[in-house]
């Protein structure tokens, strides 16, 4: 089966994240054609996961199929595939069903196929799937690491910073009261703070990704908002405490997704990693033992121009393989 082909076919098909249905319905199709008995398994209306095996898995691969906006369709040239989620995570999805698909020839039955949906967002998929019939003894996560088995990733916790003021003319500023300056202080002093570093998983990090309020440059703003996501490296708890003592009573604090930094599994022959980025890993972990690993870097996806290694996709193939049979191969 050609890597480079199915990657393409993958990528033709829009799938920003909520829209997934044709590209699920494509490999549904697809791999019930290749002999594969597939499930949907229902998400949200229009939604839903795609389960595929050919006997009881004891090693499940498994990535997303959702991408981030915007869409666009796919070309190549000599070295790269280019198009929307080439690189996060068709591709790596692509990768995954040859190498199956390679296994299953040499009688290798015991591998399952797992696609989901809104790993971009929410992980509604990785969630949904939990409710599978499915214990497994190893879950491999794709994901762009180069095709280097990761030994740790970091947690995430994403907030939002609601602050509230009193319009005014600009002109009588002590008439009223700034949304836009308390937002502002609190962000100052979230930027100020200590946040906790971890001797495998490196510094936290903060990224305020999203501001807005007010309505014009001649009034004071009554209203205002950060949306701001930190990269963690130990439990969100001790994080949620930091935020709450910087916010206090100046504004309201909404958590929107929070997820814990992960340890995976490595396997001798294999060189690892620690990356800064998370994975549905912390959800999916209760399917199985995981592990994370995939051709692409996460330094081309979400980009205009995503794009992925030729080399990397056949590689990668490859390695999955390999990866799958070392894991068989322990006791």
């Amino acid at each position: 089966m050609d890597v480079i082909k199915l990657t393409r076919s993958l990528v033709d098909i829009a799938s920003v994240t909520g829209e997934e249905k044709e590209l699920g319905d494509f490999l549904f199709a697809f791999l019930e054609s290749k002999g594969w008995n597939c499930i949907k398994q229902e998400v949200q209306p229009d939604r839903f996961n795609i389960l595929a095996l050919q006997g009881k898995p004891s090693i499940l691969l498994t990535t997303h199929i959702d991408t981030v906006p915007p869409f666009f369709a796919s070309a190549e040239d000599a070295n790269f595939v280019y198009g929307r989620g080439a690189c996060d995570a068709k591709g790596i999805a692509a990768a995954m069903i040859c190498a199956a698909m390679a296994l299953f020839k040499k009688g290798v039955t015991d591998v399952g196929l797992l696609f989901v949906v809104g790993e971009e967002t929410d992980s509604v998929g990785a969630t949904k799937a939990v409710d599978l019939d499915l214990r497994c003894t190893f879950v491999i996560n794709g994901e762009p690491t180069d095709n280097t088995l990761v030994a740790a990733h970091k947690g995430v916790v994403s907030f939002q910073i609601f602050t509230s003021g009193v319009a005014a003319h600009s002109a009588y500023p002590e008439a009223g009261e700034s949304a836009i300056d308390k937002l502002i202080e609190i962000l100052e002093n979230l930027k100020e703070s200590q946040f906790p570093n971890d001797p495998t998983l490196g510094s936290t990090s903060l990224n305020i990704g999203k501001i807005s309020g007010g309505i014009a440059a001649n009034v004071l703003a009554d209203c205002a908002q950060a949306d701001v996501l930190m990269r963690t490296v130990c439990e969100s708890g001790r994080y949620l405490k930091i935020l709450a003592k910087v916010v206090e009573e100046r504004g309201r604090l909404k958590l929107l997704k929070k997820s814990e930094p992960q340890i995976m599994e490595s396997v001798e022959g294999f060189s690892t990693k620690v990356v800064g980025y998370g994975t549905d890993i912390p959800i999916l972990r209760s399917l199985g033992t995981p592990l994370l690993f995939g051709p692409g870097s996460i330094f081309e996806a979400h980009k205009s121009r995503e794009k992925i290694s030729k080399k990397e996709l056949n590689d990668g193939v490859e390695w999955y393989q390999k990866l799958v049979q070392e894991l068989r191969s322990r006791p």
